[in-house]
Parts: structure tokens; C-alpha cells; sequence
């Protein structure tokens, strides 16, 4: 199915058959491939979903039917159609008013007006029209639809983004981020994008990460996990998220649970912006403990009470040496 066609028989064909995994995988890619075909696969698969109204075509009488097109056809034009094909004939005349209302429904519908926010040296928000609420980490940049009642589509272009879903039952919340897509339908996760690799850390409910790539399973991500995705390499690692509050730059909150002290350092030095030097013998005690909202020199007066180290401070640099 190619990017830019709208295959309106081969839609149809795997809504009536969801069982073909052939071609769902085609018309995953396709709908994958850009905020426009998932929004026309959203829609084409809304009117399918509305097609029992059309079960009166069932009483359709097809000989009969036959019988008085062939009377209609000028006589050298008389065609005889096999019993086999009666079958098709059937489904083709439920398929038809079918494609035919996608048909006017995506060209009437399909026009999407996109927005634009981007960050610079400071962090921001936005509320997007579902009320849907996105924090935006610096130099950070996403598109999204200026009407979001049918779309509900945002597209990540670079930075990190933190996003709190609004509940919605009828249009899915999805991001694009390059060929990969990230679905819910309510929740509240992170994604970073550094160096073309992607990030996402779910702090509630659950998403369904797509990676764009051919034959590549999707990934159910739920509340404390966490992924990384290489699209250049195609190489996807999930893990536990429990310690990576990837959310602190928003939150200003640190939680860890058995976490080593090497890391509680990697997460203090990137929620505060210092530099931290651990020197001497390190402490293999585990850290359990959760902090919000609090100074620097708070944190670094809990670290020396509970590990036999001793810190200087200087200046956005600090040292920890073990004893």
C-alpha cells in the first residue's frame, strides 16, 4: 500500500477480515506512516463499524438482480456470471456504499489544519483542544491539530515532552514520533528524543508503542515501565522505569526504590543541572526515598546521613567521596 494512496478495497478487505495478518501489517505501516492516514484509518474504521445499518442488502434477491441487469445490457453486451462469483457479487454490493462513504467522508473531513509550539531556554505547557495537557522541557518542539473532535494526532518533532491525556472512549490520543506512534486512551506519560533515539516512561495507565518497523511487534507499556527505541537500528530495550524519573524535569520529584547511589547521583545531577564526582569507596546501600520539590542542599544533607560519605559543594560542582 503506498504512503500517499488511500487503497479504499484493501482497507475494507482487512476491516472485514482482522484475522489476516498479512494484510493487517500492510495497513498498519500505511496508517502508520503519517497523522493524516491514522486519521483516515480511524475514520474509514468508524463508518465500517456503522455498516450493520446496511444488513437490509442481506434480503437482496442476486438472481434476480442479475437477471435484470443482463435485461438492461444491449444483447451483444448479454454477460452470463458464474454461481461461484454470486458470493462476490453480494458482498461487492455492501463494499460499494461502503467505499463510497469513506470516499466523501475522507475528502470532505481529511483536511487537518496543524499548530505549532516550540521551547526555548525555559520550559512551557500547552492545553491542547481535548483539554489534553503537554509540558514542553527546553528546546523542545510538537505539531498538533487545531481541531482535535475527530484527530486527536500530535506529532513530536525534538526535545522531551511530558503528557497528561485526557480521557476520551471514542478517538484514540496518539503521538507520532518520526515512523514510530505511541497510542492511549487516558493517561500520563514522558518521551525524549536524543540523537534520533527515543524515549518513553509511562507514570499512569497504559500506551501501545508502534516502532514503524516492518514485521515488529507492537509494545504495551504500563504504569513504572519504560523503553528505548534505536530506529536507526531497529533495537528496542524495555525496562522497569520505577528509578528513572523521567518526569522530574516537570515534576520536580525524585522517587527511588533500592536504587545504588551511582544513579541517585545521575538523577540529581539532571533534575539540579551540577556536576557530581564520586570518589573513594562507593556505598553498595540501596536508596529509598522520595523527594519533591526540594532544595539542592536538602537533598546532599539525606545522602550524607544515610551513606558514610562526605560531600563539598562548589559552585554547580559537587564531590562525593566514600569513607
Amino acid at each position: 500500500m503506498e504512503k500517499e494512496t488511500i487503497n479504499w478495497l484493501q482497507l475494507v478487505k482487512y476491516l472485514n477480515n482482522p484475522q489476516d495478518a498479512a494484510l493487517e501489517q500492510q495497513v498498519r505501516q500505511w496508517a502508520a506512516a503519517s497523522p493524516e492516514n491514522e486519521a483516515t484509518f480511524l475514520q474509514v474504521q468508524q463508518l465500517w463499524q456503522l455498516s450493520p445499518d446496511l444488513k437490509i442488502l442481506d434480503q437482496l434477491d442476486t438472481h434476480a438482480a442479475i437477471a435484470r441487469l443482463q435485461e438492461a445490457l444491449p444483447e451483444e453486451k448479454t454477460i452470463q456470471l458464474p454461481a461461484r462469483r454470486y458470493r462476490w457479487f453480494r458482498a461487492a454490493a455492501v463494499i460499494i456504499p461502503v467505499v463510497a462513504a469513506a470516499s466523501w467522508y475522507y475528502y470532505h473531513t481529511s483536511t487537518v489544519t496543524y499548530k505549532e509550539k516550540a521551547t526555548l531556554a525555559s520550559i512551557d505547557s500547552l492545553l491542547l483542544p481535548d483539554q489534553s495537557r503537554v509540558y514542553l522541557d527546553k528546546n523542545s518542539r510538537v505539531r498538533y491539530p487545531e481541531r482535535m473532535q475527530k484527530n486527536r494526532t500530535v506529532i513530536m518533532e525534538q526535545g522531551t515532552a511530558y503528557f497528561d491525556v485526557a480521557t476520551q472512549t471514542t478517538t484514540p490520543f496518539v503521538v507520532k514520533v518520526g515512523q514510530s506512534s505511541i497510542t492511549v486512551l487516558g493517561t500520563a506519560f514522558n518521551i525524549q528524543m536524543e540523537d534520533r533515539r527515543i524515549g518513553v516512561t509511562v507514570k499512569t495507565g497504559k500506551i501501545r508503542f508502534a516502532s514503524g518497523h516492518a514485521n515488529a511487534a507492537e509494545t504495551i507499556l504500563t504504569a513504572g515501565e519504560g523503553l528505548h527505541f534505536d530506529p536507526a537500528t531497529g533495537s528496542l530495550e524495555q525496562y522497569n522505569a520505577i528509578n528513572s524519573n523521567a518526569d522530574a524535569w516537570i515534576t520536580h520529584e525524585l522517587v527511588f526504590v533500592d536504587a545504588p547511589l551511582s544513579e541517585v547521583c545521575k538523577k540529581v545531577e539532571a533534575l539540579y543541572q551540577v556536576k557530581i564526582n564520586l570518589r573513594g569507596k562507593i556505598p553498595v546501600k540501596k536508596l529509598n526515598a522520595t523527594f519533591k520539590n526540594n532544595k539542592l542542599e536538602e537533598v546532599l544533607e539525606v545522602l550524607q546521613a544515610t551513606y558514610p560519605i562526605t560531600v563539598v559543594h562548589r559552585n554547580r560542582e559537587i564531590t562525593i567521596t566514600g569513607r
